[in-house]
């Protein structure tokens, strides 16, 4: 997993980098509401200096999903 992405979903989710996994999705995370994924959009935007549309912000709902939308992107997510 991608150093950077754990650190922005520890902060916005306040998990644990352990509890970081690809097959984590939003329903497995209490605190993911509607305001927590702009605060991962917002953060997510800023880490990596991108910008995400409407359609990626939909396909925002597992830690494997956000990896994909990142690699759209152009955002090389070394580990």
């Amino acid at each position: 997993m991608n150093k950077q992405l754990i650190s922005v979903l520890t902060d916005v989710f306040g998990l644990r980098a352990s509890q970081i996994v690809p097959e984590l999705t939003k329903d497995q995370v209490g605190s993911w509401d509607s305001l927590k994924q702009m605060d991962l959009v917002m953060s997510l935007e800023r880490e990596f200096d991108i910008s995400l549309e409407i359609t990626d912000i939909v396909k925002l709902n597992s830690v494997a999903n956000i990896n994909e939308v990142l690699i759209e992107k152009g955002v090389k997510l070394e580990a």
